[in-house]
Parts: C-alpha cells; sequence; structure tokens
C-alpha cells in the first residue's frame, strides 16, 4: 500500500477512487444522546460518496474523545479524510499540541485561520507536515459578513521596483493570506462558495494548491459556478443533513457535478508522490 507524505495526496486518491470531490460537513444540531449515533449512521449511510468529512465545533464540544475517535475511525475505514475545523488561530506553542491532541483523535488535517502572520503559519504547517497531517488556510469565508474581515483593503510599502519607494499599494486581505499559504506550502485553502470571483481569481494565479468551497446551496453558492470558477473540492452540510433521504440527495449532487464542464482535478493530479 502506497505511503502518501502528505494529507493531499490522501484526499484526492480518495476522490479519484470515488469520483466525487464531496466532502460532508457533519454539522449535526441535536442532542448529546443521540448526536454520535445519527453522526455514525450518517457516514455508513453516505460514505461510499465522499471523499472527507470536516467536523466543526458541533461534534468536539459535545462528543466524548472516545466518540470522536469512533467517528474517525470509521470515516479511514471508508477511505474518507477527516478535517477538523477549528480555525486555528494562536501562538506556536498552542498550535502544536492542538495539532497533536488531533492527531490522536485520528483527524487528518485541520482549519488555520493565517492571520497568526508568515511565521507562526510556516512554523505551524512545518510542524504539522512533519506528523503527516494537513493544513488547509482560511482565505475567505461564505458569509456576507466575511467582506468586512477578509475583503479589507491593506495599504502597504511596495516592493516593486516599478514603483517609487514612497509609493504605496492596495492589496486586498486574502490575497496576503494567499501569499502565506503558498509560501508556506498549505495543503489547501479555503474559499467560500458565495465568492467564485475570488475562487477564480486565486485559481488563476496557477499555484497548484487546491480551492475548497464551503457556504453551498444553503448559503447561497452555486455548485456549477463554483466548479467552473475553479474550485477542487465541495463542501455541502446541511443540504444534504436535513434531507428526506441523505443518499438521494448526495447523489443526485455527484451527478450535477460530474455533468459540470469544469468538474476535473487540475492542480494536484500533476504533483508527483
Amino acid at each position: 500500500m502506497i505511503k502518501y507524505p502528505y494529507y493531499k495526496y490522501k484526499i484526492h486518491d480518495s476522490a479519484i477512487k470515488k469520483k466525487s470531490p464531496l466532502i460532508l460537513a457533519l454539522d449535526l444540531d441535536y442532542f448529546n444522546d443521540i448526536l454520535f449515533q445519527k453522526s455514525y449512521d450518517l457516514i455508513a449511510e453516505i460514505g461510499d460518496y465522499i471523499c472527507g468529512i470536516k467536523i466543526n465545533f458541533h461534534l468536539l464540544l459535545s462528543l466524548s474523545r472516545k466518540e470522536i475517535l469512533s467517528l474517525n475511525n470509521f470515516a479511514k475505514e471508508k477511505n474518507i479524510s477527516v478535517i477538523a475545523d477549528i480555525k486555528l488561530n494562536d501562538i506556536g506553542n498552542t498550535n502544536n499540541i492542538t495539532i497533536n491532541k488531533l492527531g490522536d483523535l485520528n483527524f487528518d488535517a485541520v482549519i488555520v485561520n493565517p492571520f497568526i502572520g508568515i511565521s507562526e503559519t510556516k512554523s505551524l504547517i512545518e510542524y504539522a507536515h512533519a506528523k503527516d497531517f494537513g493544513v488547509l488556510t482560511l482565505l475567505y469565508m461564505s458569509h456576507p459578513g466575511a467582506m468586512d474581515g477578509y475583503g479589507l483593503k491593506i495599504v502597504s510599502d511596495s516592493n516593486s521596483s516599478n514603483h517609487k519607494s514612497n509609493e504605496k499599494e492596495i492589496i486586498p486581505l486574502y490575497r496576503i493570506l494567499y501569499n502565506y499559504g503558498k509560501s508556506c506550502s498549505a495543503d489547501g485553502f479555503i474559499i467560500g462558495g458565495t465568492r467564485t470571483e475570488i475562487i477564480k481569481e486565486i485559481s488563476s494565479l496557477g499555484s497548484k494548491i487546491p480551492i475548497y468551497s464551503p457556504g453551498l446551496i444553503t448559503q447561497g453558492g452555486d455548485i456549477t459556478s463554483v466548479i467552473n470558477s475553479g474550485a477542487d473540492y465541495l463542501i455541502i452540510g446541511r443540504y444534504i443533513i436535513n434531507s428526506s433521504s441523505p443518499v438521494k440527495t448526495t447523489r443526485n449532487l455527484l451527478d450535477k457535478i460530474r455533468d459540470c464542464k469544469g468538474f476535473q482535478y487540475k492542480k494536484i493530479s500533476s504533483l508527483s508522490i
């Protein structure tokens, strides 16, 4: 069995085998006494049609260590990568301890908010990769208020020789975060599915770092537009979770995805293992 050096190859392998770029956002909102069983049943039901699951504080703050480990182990049996969505954003020691704890729970990757700066982001990713753990960096969220943070324009000194030394340049914050992720060898970028113009912009830069897109359907993101703009993985939660038949809903989504002209794994399929 091939041992892949980083998380991004593992999830890509699953996506290719299942012909599915779908990642289930396992954001179940149930009382604790049925939360574990509902989560387990959902993985069992649609596990053959997804390449990953994303677990956030809905489960992390509600389930026991034993229950989370059981879910993650079950996902691995079905060739599903497991992403911890905690938007990690802290000092180095805390980041490293968090990665160790997530690794002990059999997570494969974590979502990081690179506001911590390029030095801490680089240190975090290097530490994670040394443990064969993946890091996805957040560039732009999907909710309307995201423009108040990730959409801010930053004024900085220009380092370009085409500018005079006293000139400034305006850089969108998400482009700065993109530069952090690219230079630090992040395993993926998170860009909300309601921001297709930004997905298209980042995709056109040719970094070969795959784009993960949440906020689809329920939050307003359009699958066809997102795929054609350059997203590689689609993160969908409530639309599947709250449907009367998660299997039928997931199959219908895959049919739509596979019919999209832009459906391909153009970025990471060219990387050597």
